[in-house]
């Protein structure tokens, strides 16, 4: 199945051995499992989906992709984002 870039929303997953990427929208689990989880950021870094950009939450401290065209007021990394 071929997904387009804005349906994909990659969030870090704690599994056997380490972390890995997760699709939020359909739950697969994919790339490789690393131990530390500075090291899978950095290969979802290396590995972007074209169109989107790491953010991480202000509030939980979750990393998911957002739109490289949010706007900072719309961005969960964003004081903004939580005063509304």
């Amino acid at each position: 199945m071929i997904m387009s870039a804005k349906v994909i929303n990659r969030v870090c997953l704690s599994v056997a051995g380490g972390w890995q990427s997760q699709d939020t929208v359909t739950g697969v689990v994919f790339g490789p499992v690393y131990n530390k989880l500075g090291d899978l950021f950095d290969w979802q870094k290396d590995n972007p989906v074209e169109g989107m950009k790491l953010s991480k939450n202000l509030m939980s401290g979750e990393w998911s992709l957002i739109d490289e065209d949010t706007p900072w007021c719309c961005n969960p990394a964003s004081e903004s984002y939580w005063s509304a």
